[in-house]
């Protein structure tokens, strides 16, 4: 079944079209009062002020595999990459400029590379202000998108699975290649078209699927936020309450499903959900004070 579902997947993949809106080098300022890039962004941007330190440290101290980039060169020409990044994540600090790297000792052009940069602030998690992120699936960054042509033909989350030029080469030689966050994945292409609220004992039965696709409880938990800010609050609340019994002595998880439940006037459920973090957790502050709001 897993098999199948690899193959679908990549089928989705393949259909996406990259992105085509200008370059704005835009800087906003997110929820905690924070500078970032927000939206298609150049690479020399990484170059002002506020960015050069960590890109810059990341970059020199990358040491590119030089036997893989002479592979990767002729592979690498007409294709193209869409990086979708954060300027406030470590994650992308690290990876993208390793990315710039070998990217141009294989000889691509990365002055021609998409950089899309996305918030971090709840109401708009993940997104940029001209939505590029829209259609493309983006949960967690960086993300990077291989494309030949308009066929996207993979793409790299978060990090590596084995190493940026090896997993690169597997994208480009088309062998089998399954980025982190299988069970997001397994999600997107079996349960997330049923957009009702589903009960707890149809999300009990889903458990032993999803339970050795995770690799820790976080996984779902920002994909929740990241359908909050699109506003698709029953999925969010679904993937919260799968997560829940996913990690059922995690407080975490009950802190986040409370949440929802607030956001969308669900008083009642989310007066349950941070009671159990209490529970869970004695004297959680968050929890307290979401407690004393709800009376």
């Amino acid at each position: 079944m897993l098999a199948a579902i690899l193959v679908m997947a990549a089928a989705c993949h393949r259909a996406t079209v990259p992105t085509s809106t200008p370059v704005i080098n835009t800087e906003i300022k997110n929820q905690n009062g924070q500078t970032i890039l927000a939206g298609h962004a150049s690479l020399s941007m990484m170059q002002a002020p506020a960015y050069k330190p960590w890109f810059d440290e990341s970059y020199n101290n990358y040491g590119v595999d030089k036997a893989s980039t002479e592979q990767l060169k002729p592979l690498l020409q007409n294709k193209r990459m869409e990086i979708f990044l954060g300027s406030w994540c470590g994650d992308s600090k690290r990876e993208v400029p390793h990315m710039i790297k070998l990217l141009q000792d294989a000889g691509m052009d990365t002055a021609k590379l998409s950089l899309i940069f996305v918030n971090n602030s709840l109401s708009s998690y993940k997104q940029s202000p001209q939505h590029e992120e829209q259609g493309k699936f983006i949960h967690h960054v960086p993300t990077f998108i291989v494309y030949d042509g308009k066929k996207e033909m993979g793409r790299i989350i978060e990090s590596p699975i084995v190493s940026l030029e090896k997993d690169l080469l597997a994208i480009l030689q088309e062998q089998s290649y399954q980025p982190n966050y299988k069970a997001i994945e397994f999600w997107r292409n079996n349960i997330s078209s049923r957009s009702k609220q589903m009960s707890d004992e149809v999300l009990q039965n889903l458990v032993s699927q999803f339970k050795p696709l995770c690799r820790h409880y976080g996984e779902f938990n920002t994909y929740g936020y990241v359908l909050m800010a699109a506003k698709n609050y029953e999925e969010a609340i679904n993937v919260f309450k799968l997560n829940t019994m996913i990690y059922p002595e995690t407080a975490g998880v009950f802190d986040s499903l409370g949440e929802a439940y607030a956001t969308i006037g669900n008083n009642v459920e989310a007066k349950l959900a941070y009671e159990k973090v209490l529970a869970l957790k004695p004297g959680d502050t968050n929890a307290v004070k979401w407690l004393e709001k709800l009376k």
